[in-house]
């Protein structure tokens, strides 16, 4: 963040106090940095405002410079910022009361990736491919598999286990067959070890593939960024859309909402509910052809 006026404001010693109760909460750093960058920009607008200071009418006109697609993620963590300071008493009445909720926006069908794009991505060489094939038939996150470590599959089992997943928490995903498939065609690369992080990085340019540490995020965005590229791929998705493909697949081949809740890892089914559990015309047109 390159504007800190926000720092000299006189909130600003509430906001450091609440992210430091987010730290011990456990929650990430870079969700931290996240919280921060939402409510710093109120800072700056009011910097002689101290918490208790500000109304309902400074968060509605800060959160008009929001996108709509993200306006209801800005204004959560205002509440969650202002619950805070109310529950810590610092602060008598909640100014989020009055600040109406925006509607989630709906999840576009059209930002998944489709069956020829799939089909491209999953058919790069090894070990590419087999990745791309672990993306779309796990919906791991991205720090989910820049962490996948090859000791955290078991293919007699046909589970993958996900350590310090989103929250903190450990969950086990069952492995299709295209996956386990993938999976054993990397052993049978002969560059994975037992103990090598799937995700790899090309040390000093190098054709070598390191897989000793995980990998950060902007090495993960060039891998991904060089896969959309040789597969011919020319639109953008982000990598969270792969996840996104995946619970779009499991909704296609007929599980149910509970299934996909846990084979998502989503805490609330609301979440499921919301990205993946409406129906549309799509879905009612087998059915209507079938009338008689």
């Amino acid at each position: 963040m390159r504007d800190l006026r926000h720092e000299a404001a006189a909130a600003f010693t509430d906001l450091n106090d609440w992210l430091a109760w987010l730290d011990g909460e456990s929650k990430r750093p870079k969700t931290i940095y996240g919280y921060m960058r939402v409510i710093a920009p109120l800072l700056r607008a009011h910097p002689d405002k101290t918490i208790d200071e500000f109304t309902a009418a400074d968060i509605n006109h800060e959160l008009r410079n929001v996108s709509d697609r993200s306006k209801h993620i800005s204004r959560s963590i205002f509440n969650r910022f202002f619950v805070w300071a109310y529950d810590d008493e610092q602060i008598a009445v909640n100014p989020m009361r009055r600040v109406p909720k925006p509607k989630n926006p709906r999840r576009r069908q059209k930002d998944i990736f489709s069956a020829t794009e799939i089909e491209l991505l999953e058919g790069l060489p090894t070990p590419d491919g087999e990745l791309w094939t672990l993306l779309f038939k796990t919906g791991l996150r991205r720090g989910e598999a820049r962490r996948l470590n090859r000791a955290h599959i078991n293919l007699n089992r046909a589970k993958l286990m996900v350590y310090d997943g989103k929250g903190g928490r450990d969950r086990p995903i069952p492995l299709p067959p295209a996956a386990l498939a993938a999976v054993a065609d990397l052993d049978l690369s002969g560059e994975l070890g037992p103990h090598d992080y799937l995700w790899y990085s090309i040390p000093g340019g190098r054709s070598v593939h390191a897989r000793h540490t995980p990998i950060c995020d902007t090495t993960f965005e060039r891998w991904y960024r060089r896969g959309l590229a040789a597969a011919g791929i020319t639109r953008y998705l982000n990598p969270h859309q792969t996840r996104h493909t995946y619970g779009w697949w499991l909704r296609a081949e007929g599980f149910d909402i509970e299934e996909r809740q846990i084979l998502m890892g989503h805490e609330s089914i609301r979440t499921t509910e919301e990205y993946y559990g409406r129906l549309t015309v799509d879905d009612l047109t087998d059915k209507i052809a079938m009338l008689v």
